[in-house]
């Protein structure tokens, strides 16, 4: 975001009346239909009717709380269908909690629960994070009917005045807000990736360096040279 545009505090201006007409809009009434209807179903994580027998089931019941997930679906038949492909069952994912959680648990449900591996740190290595190990045989999955019994009352005036200031600012219309606005402000990368990725080009250089000088032909192996936006480029 350009903060030393001479056409700044009018886009944010705009942009922050646009935020006010969201936030009306957001919170406008729900009105209750007089006939409810069914729109599909919900899935969810039960257990079996055997495991709900025996004694330790409540350490079970906490356990699809924490790592339950929900997900609709059209029908009874629990599949869904992308495009043109053949219909698939639907899979729930299960969550994993964090050490914090984890440790606020008791212990009949803490053993239930094993650290998690390179798949779950390999998005941050740094948090440590649990999963459920109950074997999946344990859970079957619930339908439960979706009802739709409110609608959302929308004021038409408030719709259009946002998208009037949207297109106003937004859009590229305006030449003057071209480098200020709110789709400007990626045009780079952060500073973090980039000296990231020129760490790694100078080293991976000075690998195909010695590389070269070993085999003494100083073109046999070639050196990385990025365009100077390609850190913009990579990053999104």
């Amino acid at each position: 975001m350009n903060r030393k545009n001479p056409h700044f505090k009018e886009w944010l201006k705009t942009w922050n009346e646009i935020q006010v007409l969201e936030d009306y809009k957001r919170n406008q009434n729900w009105i209750p239909l007089e006939n409810p209807y069914r729109k599909g179903y919900w899935i969810s994580l039960d257990l079996r009717e055997d495991i709900k027998n025996r004694q330790d089931a409540w350490v079970f019941y906490v356990c699809i709380d924490l790592i339950g997930t929900t997900m609709w679906c059209k029908d009874k038949t629990m599949t869904y269908k992308y495009r043109k492909s053949k219909p698939e069952k639907i899979v729930l994912e299960k969550r994993v909690i964090s050490a914090e959680k984890y440790e606020s648990l008791p212990e009949a449900v803490r053993k239930y629960f094993s650290e998690a591996g390179f798949y779950y740190k390999n998005w941050n290595p740094f948090r440590k994070t649990y999963y459920c190990n109950i074997p999946d045989y344990f859970f079957v999955y619930k339908l439960e009917p979706r009802w739709i019994t409110h609608y959302k009352e929308i004021d038409s005036v408030i719709e259009q005045e946002i998208d009037e200031k949207r297109d106003y600012i937004l859009s590229g219309k305006n030449k003057k807000f071209i480098g200020v606005g709110h789709w400007n402000s990626y045009n780079s990368a952060p500073k973090s990736f980039c000296k990231f990725l020129n760490r790694s080009d100078r080293r991976l250089n000075k690998q195909v360096l010695q590389k070269n000088l070993m085999s003494e032909d100083w073109d046999k192996y070639e050196y990385k040279y990025n365009h100077k936006h390609y850190a913009k480029w990579l990053y999104w």
